[in-house]
């Protein structure tokens, strides 16, 4: 339970501020007006309310710390780098799974409240940059906060290093 324990406290503590941050950085350029033009027009604008961030904060946290028990076992299995790329994408694609779905319930809102189908040709679009924006940060989130994350997990564990016949 402790090593469970330490992998979501870690990964918290670092992963947390990282992806406030991140998310910081994503509503800051949207001030620019080519960012502002296709926010308005991808219906992305229902994440500018700010019970939205809070509840992605608060999904962020609970992804992360569920996220951080696998650490551990994964130590035990894999090195370091293999396992934060795993820790990384694993909470990426829950995070991206769940803003996808507060995009669909904005999209669906947006969609009856104007009522063209018209409208629903730019959700493609949106997909695409979003997965795009996802995988950006996935690749560097890999080699800075899940390697941190991974880093200290395995030295609050004190795992000693693999055998040859375990390698």
């Amino acid at each position: 339970m402790e090593t469970e324990k330490s992998g979501s406290l870690f990964a918290l503590l670092i992963g947390l501020p990282i992806g406030l941050a991140m998310g910081t950085m994503a509503l800051s350029a949207s001030k620019f007006y080519p960012f502002r033009f296709l926010l308005k027009l991808a219906s992305f604008k229902l994440f500018w309310n700010p019970m939205v961030w809070t509840l992605i904060a608060a999904a962020l946290a609970l992804i992360l710390w569920k996220t951080g028990k696998m650490i551990a076992p994964a130590l035990e299995k894999n090195d370091v780098l293999k396992t934060s790329f795993l820790f990384t994408f694993k909470v990426t694609l829950r995070l991206f799974l769940f803003i996808c779905a507060i995009y669909f319930i904005a999209v669906i809102t947006e969609w009856l409240r104007i009522g063209e189908a018209a409208f629903l040709a730019i959700v493609p679009y949106s997909l695409i940059a979003m997965i795009i924006f996802f995988s950006f940060t996935a690749a560097v989130v890999t080699i800075t906060g899940g390697l941190a994350v991974v880093q200290l997990t395995k030295l609050r564990l004190k795992t000693p290093p693999k055998t040859k016949e375990q390698i």
